[in-house]
């Protein structure tokens, strides 16, 4: 059965709310997935005292997006995260009854991607998450007698948002102005969401799942208004798709969603906007393009000739297309779930390999679409982690370098590189499996060098490095909440489980 939007928002419990985000929202998903906050989730739940309400720093990291431009992700202090979902989960009926009011008036669900409870999945957010059979499929219904699609985002929405806007969606910009008392609900959400970022009031963590119901809490008013203006769209996060009747209905959506965004001072990035003409347009070519692509069965295996032509077609299609990375992640998964003869499975391995040094943004996917379906050779992926380590410490190219350590540490390979390099590159993830690889490989001069500078960020920068230092150092090498919780055996890191090639 299609369900509403209110429906995914009320079958969760303030306490389902509050583990959910706690235990498996911390660390983002496009983090190597070594990192977990399950065993910090059951502190808090032992603990007799609630931590300092003060601002708290954050770990700055970047991801690399198709576009072979970073992303910039942040990984809060873990007291200050707590603090914040503890918030949303002491006014979470506050914010159903906010999500109810401003979707319930929705033909369709027009916010595709939020949190919801997940059949056999602890975590109550994924990113790119659907199921047709309980989400609906709109689109359908509504290009019916539509002529164009109009596709529009928000320009750097997470980082854009102001979280005195909150309170702003919340009860109404007039109410929040005149009533700031600290001990308002909407006005607690708005300190919780500051403190998690330093203090700021400009800007969401991108990556913690908390950054998801507070652009919720904005967005969906949005997505109100105009609905109550007779527009049929779409949202995913911060991508609007519309369908209208002519093009001036189509710059009219444009300016009065760009109206909307700038009661919450957010703005549309207009180099994303595109009005464009139906049917064609409303698949991208490209997906349609490649779906057409034949993956030729040969008693009941894809041989070599075929994945061959196969990735000849990808990429030739990848070119016309403005090197869209998102073309190739498509086929990667795709070849990764075809039965394929040995010599195509080592194409697959050698071509993607390859790709992935050019395209570091792949690198990711390798492990589960190409080791776990293909497994290579020992050699083959101990040459291609050096290569990715070596091209990534040339680039500056940190989230690459730590997948490598990531790699040599579950398939038991040795890669040159030192503690200093990865103190070099002040990136907090980076060191962190960099201590990790050292003392797997009871390297104990360099895992020395790493804990001395560890030592050196107690006074100064801790919160911004808190995972690496953390984990690097002894309890008492630590203070306050860290030291109590090192006292615990606390760790945010998951056993690497090793895996022989």
């Amino acid at each position: 059965m299609v369900k509403t939007y209110a429906d995914f928002m009320n079958e969760l419990s303030p306490d389902e709310l509050y583990k959910g985000l706690l235990a498996h929202g911390l660390f983002a998903e496009k983090l190597p997935p070594i990192f977990t906050s399950e065993n910090f989730f059951n502190y808090c739940e032992g603990m007799g005292q609630a931590f300092e309400r003060k601002d708290y720093k954050y770990v700055y990291y970047e991801n690399m997006r198709n576009i072979n431009i970073p992303r910039p992700l942040g990984i809060p202090v873990p007291m200050g995260y707590q603090r914040l979902c503890a918030c949303l989960r002491d006014n979470w009926a506050a914010l159903q009854a906010h999500f109810v009011a401003q979707t319930q008036a929705q033909n369709h669900k027009v916010s595709r991607i939020h949190i919801r409870k997940m059949s056999e999945k602890p975590f109550i957010f994924e990113m790119n998450y659907s199921n047709w059979r309980v989400d609906g499929s709109p689109e359908p219904d509504m290009i019916i007698g539509k002529k164009y699609i109009v596709s529009a985002d928000i320009s750097n929405c997470f980082p854009s948002i102001y979280t005195h806007s909150l309170p702003w969606a919340l009860v109404g910009k007039e109410a929040a102005k005149n009533d700031r008392s600290k001990t308002q609900w909407f006005n607690q959400i708005d300190t919780c969401s500051q403190q998690v970022k330093h203090g700021e009031t400009h800007g969401l963590l991108i990556g913690p799942h908390s950054s998801n119901i507070l652009s919720e809490i904005i967005l969906t008013v949005v997505d109100k208004n105009l609905t109550d203006k007779g527009w049929e769209f779409i949202r995913c996060i911060d991508d609007y798709t519309c369908y209208v009747e002519s093009c001036e209905k189509a710059q009219q959506f444009l300016s009065e969603l760009g109206a909307e965004l700038r009661s919450f001072d957010l703005s549309l990035n207009h180099k994303k906007t595109k009005i464009s003409l139906l049917p064609t347009a409303a698949v991208e070519q490209w997906v349609r393009k490649i779906n057409a692509i034949e993956i030729r069965l040969t008693n009941g295996v894809v041989n070599y000739k075929s994945v061959r032509a196969y990735l000849d077609n990808v990429l030739e299609l990848m070119q016309a297309n403005r090197e869209d990375g998102a073309i190739l992640k498509y086929a990667i998964k795709v070849l990764s779930k075809q039965p394929l003869t040995q010599n195509a499975k080592e194409l697959c391995i050698k071509t993607f390999m390859h790709l992935a040094i050019i395209y570091p943004y792949l690198v990711p996917l390798l492990e589960d679409n190409i080791f776990a379906q293909f497994p290579p050779e020992k050699a083959i992926v101990e040459s291609f982690s050096k290569k990715v380590l070596e091209e990534a410490l040339h680039t500056n190219n940190y989230e690459a370098a730590a997948f490598a350590l990531y790699f040599a540490i579950r398939y038991d390979l040795i890669l040159n590189f030192t503690a200093q390099q990865a103190i070099d590159s002040k990136d907090c993830i980076f060191m962190t499996i960099a201590d990790l690889y050292f003392k797997d490989k009871g390297n104990t001069l360099e895992a020395k060098a790493l804990k001395n500078y560890a030592k050196g960020l107690r006074d100064s920068d801790f919160e911004e490095y808190w995972i690496f230092a953390y984990e690097a150092l002894t309890y008492g090498l630590l203070k306050g909440d860290w030291k109590r919780m090192k006292q615990q055996d606390i760790s945010f890191i998951k056993p690497i489980c090793k895996i022989a090639l």
